[in-house]
Order: structure tokens, then sequence, then C-alpha cells
């Protein structure tokens, strides 16, 4: 309801905005009329309110074409800076002229000569040029506004998947099974006990420390994956085989933090390993993306976490990326792209 509110009150801005700067272009049409009329000693009201009558659909034509001019031209990755705005100008102007001339050569087919000169052509340019100007300023308040609210929304979905992701990581279960593990290991081997227990160390100590980052080094991430690996190795024995493969000399590139646990959560959660029928997961990097693949042997029933996947999918795209997702009978594989 709120951000519904906001979006209503955003437009009503917008169109009183616009209405005000509609009257103030109507009135600076009138005093450039005013003013060449004045300066051509033809000051005369009956001269004043032709001209005025003149103008305005020539003006209303060329402010929607100006428009649609803009829109296009504001296409390109320089849109924003000074040279295209003067670019734009001069290409509307320009179109100012033809079709001034234009219209003038069309009416004198019918014996009618709109603009006697070209003098009384400089109010519609001078306008056009205000009027341009107006709708650079016009969409780039908007596009300020659009900006600010789409980051204000980037930064309410990064929020909620921070809080999600901590919440669904440090939750009972996990816990209590790594509490279940650490106990029945600390009656038989000392070594592999302390080892694990420095493991579910470093995994809190690293869910604390990124829960505020939006992406995280990708060797940061795979010694974090290593550490979960380990303690779900122990618990699952050789019901669980999962293998890292990484390429030579990768550069240093990010990724999304606790992205890969993730996946290797949910392949845990939504299939069965048995001794018989081990889960297989491979965890691929190579220099652009991380391929996380599983075999298939799911469940009969499991509750669904819509967290996990999706929600990861919305990280992505905040970063202008998307995962792909990949399903047969036989495999699920996961791609997310390096940052």
């Amino acid at each position: 309801m709120g951000k519904e509110f906001d979006i209503m009150k955003h437009r009503y801005f917008i169109s009183r905005h616009d209405l005000g700067m509609g009257a103030l272009l109507f009135l600076s049409l009138l005093i450039c009329i005013v003013t060449f009329s004045a300066i051509n000693g033809r000051l005369q009201a009956r001269v004043v309110f032709y001209n005025l009558l003149l103008n305005i659909p020539l003006c209303l034509m060329l402010g929607y074409i100006d428009y649609f001019i803009i829109r296009f031209l504001q296409r390109g990755a320089h849109a924003d800076s000074l040279l295209m705005a003067c670019f734009r100008l001069i290409v509307a102007d320009s179109l100012v002229v033809v079709a001034s001339i234009a219209i003038d050569l069309l009416l004198s087919l019918f014996g009618i000569r709109a603009w006697k000169s070209v003098e009384q052509m400089i109010p519609a340019i001078l306008w056009n040029s205000l009027f341009v100007l107006f709708i650079e300023l016009s969409l780039y308040n908007r596009r300020l506004m659009e900006n600010k609210m789409l980051l204000m929304e980037m930064k309410k979905e990064k929020a909620v998947y921070q809080f999600e992701a901590l919440k669904n990581q440090l939750n009972p279960h996990f816990l209590f099974n790594c509490l279940n593990v650490l106990s029945a290991l600390a009656y038989k081997d000392a070594d592999k006990t302390n080892r694990f227990a420095k493991k579910l160390s470093s995994v809190y100590r690293y869910l604390l420390t990124t829960h505020d980052m939006d992406k995280v080094p990708l060797e940061d991430e795979l010694d974090f994956t290593r550490n979960y690996i380990f303690l779900e190795q122990l618990r699952f024995g050789d019901n669980l085989h999962i293998h890292i493969e990484k390429d030579k000399n990768l550069p240093r590139r990010h990724i999304i933090p606790l992205s890969i646990q993730i996946l290797v959560e949910n392949a845990l959660k939504h299939n069965v390993n048995t001794h018989e029928h081990p889960l297989e997961i491979n965890i691929a990097i190579s220099e652009d993306k991380v391929l996380v693949r599983n075999n298939l042997q799911l469940r009969q029933s499991v509750s669904r976490n819509r967290m996990g996947l999706a929600n990861l999918a919305k990280q992505y795209q905040l970063h202008g990326k998307q995962i792909n997702v990949e399903k047969d009978a036989f495999t699920f594989s996961v791609t997310l792209p390096l940052l």
C-alpha cells in the first residue's frame, strides 16, 4: 500500500509540474511574439493574435515530434551529456525551419502565404528551443526519480535477502545436526572433533561478517563452501560426493555471498542420498561463471523454501546478471555468473 501511494504521489507531482511548465511555455511564446512584433514596429493586438494563431498549431505539432525525436536520440550511452543535449537542440530547431518552409510551400499552392519572411519563424524557433529544454529537463527529472525509486527497491530487496539468508542459515536444524555430529565425534576422534568445531566456527563467522555485503571475493566464498561441505560430508559420509573443479590462474572475481552454498544445500534438501545411490554434486569454476550440477533423485515430499533459488536470481538481477537453470530427467544444474 505504501509503495502504491508513493507511485501515485510521484505521478501527481509530474503531472502538476508538467501543467505548470505548459503554462510557462505558452507565456514564453506570447512574449516572443510580442517582442518581435515590437521590434518590427507592428505591435498591434491584431498582429499579435494572428501570429499566435499561426504559431500555436505549428508549436504543438513540433512539440510532439520533438518529444519522440529526443526520446529516440536519448537511447545512447551518453544521453545525459551536454554535447548530446546540444545536438538534440540543433536537430529540433532545424526541424522547425524545415517544417515551417514545407507548410508555407504547401499553403502557397492555395494562394496563402503563412510566413512572409524568415523573421516570422523566429518566435516558433525560440519557443521550440524552450520546449526542447523543457522536454530535456522533464525527462531528466523523470529518470532521476525512476533511478531513485529503483535504488530504493534494490536496497529493500538486498535487505530482505540478507535477512532471509542469515535467518535461513542460522536455522536450528543445521546447528542441531552439527551439534549431534560433534557430540558423536567427541567420543571417537579428538582430532576430527577439533577440526569439525573449527570448521563450524568458520562457517558462522563467515555468515556474520558477510550478511551486509552485496558481493564477496570468489576465493572467500569457496573457502566458506569447502568448510560447509566438510561439515555435511562428515554427517552424510559416503552418501554424499562433492567435487570442486577450478581453472588455474583465474582473475580476481566476485560472487554473491552464500550463493554456492545455497545450491549445495538445496541439492541436499530436495534429493535422497544413500550408500547405494549417493548424491553427486559437481562444482566447476571457470573464468566467468560457476556451474553447480547434481544428479536428480528427488524426495517424495519436501517443504519448499521460496527463498533459495528465486531470491538468488533476484540478487543477480540487481547486478544486471541472470542465473541459468537447466533440468532434465537425470540432472539439475545452475550457472552463476561471476561479478
